[in-house]
């Protein structure tokens, strides 16, 4: 499609006057780039490519405070979030026929853009040994180049003993941390939305971008926000502590737990609507900019009454609410437990043996056995005998 034959849709133009652009051609060149984008759909590891060959073209138009605000405008994309395709675009394009092999997530190609090429090197080749790449593999293979360098960089931060050293190591990881947990929610979410904006959300392949993820923001975030006490039924393996129950994060973790364990996702059918109208609202509110995000998920109006204009759950609601935490704390105990041992096992057997999280079969209990049809049949057949025998005319010799 030619910039000259472009026509810049009425519905877009008011994005372009809020943002001052008043150049026509400069509109319908961003425009088309746009389109382009929206076309994409979901993330695989070419479209990353695409993406952010597109988003470089489009950067290259425009200032990088204005582009800033075109892309999170026009193309529903945050300024980091974008930045990290550009890099994959500009900084792996000699390993993209590689990274395509091996269905490299948007997350892992993230983390790689700004790796040693040696470094890379030896992710893919991982990759090709054990079939897969993951964002945990990624992190191991860079972790080991890294470590002088932060040292240098840092004056040697790791080195520095006492209270102070702790609070200066506490800041890092506290600063870095946030902001990897944040960009990781932002690729679950666009991930997410690219998805809806398809005409049937396909469970398997959505599972494939944000499960991973999922289970990789849950254990930042409970490294961000929690403390460590010992597990009640297991002393000798520390847990996160729990969020407090009713409480906003609560459900941020438990989300980002459901998100992490596709065998408890909803039913194709239902899955649009929880993706859109549950995981989306709380996602988007974790990592909001607002200073105060008001919460996106309203209480059931059927299970609430006011007093002193003050809105409170019946007895009855709050007593059902009190029995699904417990059995969702119970339930999330039990996972965690399931993979620890899991893990556990994996490693001791070089991956011969797994626990499986496929919930068994419910079988129906039988009260008492019915008598089967053969036997009744044959014990009639019994007494009959008998009756003839007894009535039969005694042989005398």
């Amino acid at each position: 499609m030619s910039a000259s034959k472009f026509v810049l849709p009425a519905a877009f133009a008011h994005h372009y006057e809020k943002l001052g652009i008043a150049d026509g051609v400069l509109r319908d060149q961003l425009e088309i780039t746009a389109g382009n984008i929206s076309d994409l759909g979901r993330r695989t590891t070419e479209q990353s490519f695409l993406l952010g060959e597109h988003l470089v073209a489009a950067s290259e138009l425009l200032a990088d405070g204005l582009f800033d605000k075109w892309v999170k405008r026009r193309c529903s994309l945050a300024a980091r979030t974008a930045r990290a395709y550009m890099s994959v675009a500009r900084n792996l394009g000699e390993y993209r026929d590689d990274l395509v092999d091996l269905s490299a997530s948007p997350t892992v190609m993230f983390h790689l853009a700004h790796a040693p090429h040696d470094k890379i090197r030896d992710a893919i080749a991982h990759g090709e040994e054990h079939g897969r790449l993951r964002v945990l593999d990624v992190k191991t293979i860079l972790g080991d180049g890294d470590e002088g360098k932060v040292k240098t960089s840092r004056g040697d931060l790791h080195g520095a003993g006492g209270v102070t050293g702790l609070k200066a190591l506490i800041a890092v990881k506290t600063r870095d941390g946030l902001k990897m947990f944040v960009m990781h929610i932002e690729v679950i979410v666009q991930a997410i939305k690219s998805a809806l904006d398809q005409k049937r959300v396909i469970k398997e392949a959505l599972a494939r971008e944000v499960e991973d993820l999922a289970r990789v923001a849950r254990m930042e975030l409970e490294s961000l926000a929690q403390f460590v006490e010992p597990d009640s039924d297991l002393r000798r393996h520390p847990r996160s502590t729990q969020f407090p129950n009713k409480t906003e994060w609560a459900v941020v973790n438990e989300t980002l737990q459901k998100l992490g364990l596709f065998d408890i996702w909803p039913k194709s059918k239902e899955l649009p609507g929880w993706l859109r109208d549950e995981v989306l609202p709380v996602l988007e509110w974790a990592i909001s900019k607002e200073r105060k995000p008001k919460w996106p998920l309203a209480q059931s109006v059927g299970k609430m009454v006011a007093v002193d204009d003050v809105v409170e759950l019946t007895p009855e609601a709050e007593a059902e609410q009190d029995k699904e935490q417990a059995e969702a704390s119970v339930e999330t105990d039990l996972d965690r437990f399931t993979e620890r041992f899991g893990e556990a096992l994996e490693r001791a057997t070089g991956g011969l043996m797994v626990v499986s999280r496929q919930t068994p079969k419910v079988r129906k209990q039988v009260v008492a056995v019915p008598t089967l049809a053969a036997d009744e049949a044959a014990d009639g057949l019994n007494e009959t005998l008998q009756d003839e025998v007894a009535s039969a005319p005694a042989v005398t010799a």
